[in-house]
């Protein structure tokens, strides 16, 4: 066996043992993942941004590091030039700045967000069906809320919706 599979079956043992409610969440699929069972058992700490960007860059390719470098760079310079001309407006630059770290909406996004909802008296279903997705689809009512997962399409969707809704 491998280290890792080590590692589960030893945090399964733990919470099959000490928190049987989440072993059992766990098995019936209302946990989607392990990880998620043990910070939610308080076994694991949460990953930070940070810590997952590590793990990002370490799975990297050569070339893709360097690319990422290269987006890295023109971003600060895009950001040292744009500091120097005519101080933008916050949502215009609330609406260039990414609203997603990989398929989680950032904080100020979910703000920027919800305060164009309440701004146009809108639900999140409404939203959905504004930018093209079933009314029915709750995925972005469980980001706003709870900090769940948005398909990529959804968020890129979110993205022209918000360009197209800041306050000018």
């Amino acid at each position: 066996m491998t280290k890792k599979k080590l590692d589960d079956t030893h945090d399964l043992q733990q919470l099959r043992s000490e928190f049987p409610d989440v072993h059992g969440a766990l098995l019936a699929g209302k946990i989607p993942s392990l990880r998620k069972a043990l910070v939610i058992a308080g076994i694991k700490p949460e990953r930070t941004r940070l810590d997952k960007l590590k793990n990002s860059w370490a799975k990297a390719t050569d070339n893709e590091r360097d690319a990422f470098l290269s987006w890295l760079t023109a971003r600060g310079a895009r950001s040292t030039t744009a500091a120097h001309s005519s101080t933008p407006s916050p949502s215009a630059s609330a609406v260039e700045a990414p609203i997603a770290s990989g398929r989680y909406l950032l904080p100020s996004a979910i703000a920027e967000i919800k305060a164009i909802m309440a701004r146009r008296r809108l639900k999140p279903d409404d939203v959905m069906q504004e930018i093209g997705f079933p009314p029915g689809d709750h995925s972005l009512a469980h980001a706003l809320a709870r900090g769940a997962s948005l398909r990529l399409a959804v968020i890129a969707a979110l993205e022209a919706w918000l360009r197209t809704n800041a306050r000018g």
